[in-house]
């Protein structure tokens, strides 16, 4: 598989890429796509969240970004409430 691995690559005139490069790409995607956290680490097939948190917590701004989001849709949110009534 490797050495299949390494013939694609040279005829696309792409640098070596590991199997690894490769997984690692996958996980990227995963959750620069937004895909949950629990089914991305499942299908790295990680023992933990975890895991998949050390190695692409960096990747995972957008879910700290949608907490911060839905706070601050729950607070303006309760405010008009208070000020309208």
């Amino acid at each position: 598989m490797l050495c299949h691995l390494h013939q694609l690559t040279d005829q696309a005139g792409l640098p070596r890429i590991r199997v690894h490069d490769l997984r690692h790409f996958a996980a990227t995607t995963m959750l620069s796509s937004q895909v949950p956290l629990a089914m991305a680490s499942k299908t790295m097939r990680h023992s933990t969240l975890s895991t998949t948190t050390e190695v692409y917590g960096h990747l995972l701004r957008h879910v700290a970004q949608q907490a911060v989001d839905a706070i601050d849709t729950a607070l303006t949110s309760a405010e008009n409430s208070t000020h309208a009534a």
